[in-house]
């Protein structure tokens, strides 16, 4: 008989999602229901490591669960990117035997879920691991608490940026006489995505209709992410036919792409690379390699388009803006909802799992897989959802875009179509 828990831990690690605290919303209010006592880890794994210090390790028991709903886009208990080795882990498990913790929960991604696989081999504490990401990418999920947010924060933000940079295009005649365009704007915008493509493949909602259905002259036009290798002549070609065709051009990368010929990182064949703890090639800081800078510099320099005078660029990388500014209301009730269940898991005596989200019959419900299906495990873009640069299909569209609520969870604008005036002179 699975010993029967009396108090619980939580912690989180990575990168934050706009709706993590939901998720511990929904722990704290299942935890009330079958009376746990409840510790938060601050700094996750790290807080635990360090539990001797102030304020690493702190009591929830009693803090009304609308305290984390209500704290907007972040961690109220703070993260970690710590990858402990294995006397580490042997004083975690020391530290959680002194707190007298009968289980954890642990919210996180592939390297989270790897972390707390460790952790059950120096000890034998009831342990249960909540998915999130915005990036998407784990497997034995329908998606991941955190990317509905995300996608909506870039989707409403590349249609705006389209219509903002949009204005600097100049139609005239050349001195030879011939119409053309004298300034075409090209934006680059760079979303989040380490391994797998599926926050730049959503940014495809912006083209969508209030039905749900793309106009693919809307921006953006041109998608560049992980599942399709990167040729720097299919990049120039696509790009010039897309400013051929509209006169502009907006262009999604995600932070890595692999090179074609080379199968590496562009920023190993065309910059320089670092690595952080885990052994992943360091994105978004300032030393970092630019995906975004470098496309458009592209554009600048070795675009040669047919009556165009002049490219206008702009590269917009939103970086932690994409996870810290818009929140889903499905995505929240969701992650609401797998806080819930990692609880009920956890009083159901089961352990080493994760809470997953499951489509059955057309509604998402939460789900359970072996921790070891999410630990160190990567899913990417299915190829049958992308139609190679131009984006992904109406078949993603359909089957994703709810978890950014509803086509009409982002503004639908007119096309401005005008009536020209002939002109005699």
């Amino acid at each position: 008989m699975a010993k029967k828990i009396k108090r619980i831990i939580i912690g989180q690690s990575g990168g934050p999602t706009p709706v993590i605290d939901w998720e511990v919303a929904g722990m704290l209010a299942a935890a009330k229901k079958v009376g746990y006592e409840v510790y938060g880890a601050i700094n996750g794994l790290e807080g635990i490591l360090h539990a001797d210090v102030p304020g690493n390790i702190v009591d929830l028991s009693n803090i009304d669960p609308r305290q984390f709903i209500y704290n907007g886009p972040g961690a109220g208990l703070k993260t970690t990117r710590i990858k402990p080795q294995q006397e580490q882990y042997k004083k975690m498990a020391q530290n959680l035997k002194k707190l007298k913790v009968d289980g954890i929960i642990y919210i996180g991604g592939n390297d989270s879920a790897d972390q707390l696989k460790g952790l059950t081999e120096e000890s034998d504490i009831r342990a249960i691991h909540a998915i999130k990401t915005v990036d998407n990418d784990l497997p034995a999920t329908h998606h991941c608490p955190g990317f509905g947010s995300a996608a909506l924060y870039n989707a409403i933000a590349l249609k705006n940026v389209h219509n903002d940079f949009s204005s600097y295009m100049v139609r005239g005649r050349f001195p030879d006489g011939k119409i053309g365009v004298l300034n075409a704007p090209v934006v680059v915008y760079q979303v989040m995505g380490r391994k797998a493509g599926w926050l730049a493949q959503a940014t495809a909602f912006a083209r969508v209709d209030p039905m749900g259905q793309m106009d693919e002259d809307r921006a953006p036009h041109i998608i560049l992410s992980k599942e399709v290798l990167f040729d720097k002549e299919a990049y120039l070609n696509e790009l010039h036919d897309t400013i051929t065709r509209l006169g502009q051009a907006v262009v999604v990368v995600q932070e890595d792409l692999t090179e074609r010929k080379t199968k590496k990182s562009i920023a190993e064949v065309y910059g320089e690379v670092e690595l952080d703890p885990h052994g992943n090639i360091q994105h978004g800081r300032a030393t970092s390699f630019s995906p975004g800078v470098f496309l458009a510099q592209l554009a600048v320099k070795e675009l040669k388009v047919e009556a165009v005078a002049k490219v206008k660029e702009a590269v917009l990388v939103p970086q932690h803006i994409q996870r810290s500014h818009s929140i889903s209301q499905t995505d929240a009730s969701e992650a609401y909802m797998v806080g819930c269940k990692s609880v009920e898991t956890m009083e159901s005596g089961v352990t080493r799992t994760s809470v997953v989200i499951n489509k059955e019959g057309g509604k998402f419900v939460a789900g359970l897989t072996d921790l070891s299906n999410i630990a160190r495990q990567e899913r990417n873009v299915d190829n049958h959802y992308i139609n190679g640069l131009n984006g992904p299909t109406q078949e993603f569209v359909d089957e994703f875009i709810s978890c950014i609520g509803s086509p009409t969870a982002i503004p639908h604008y007119s096309k401005m179509i005008f009536t020209p005036v002939e002109f005699k002179g």
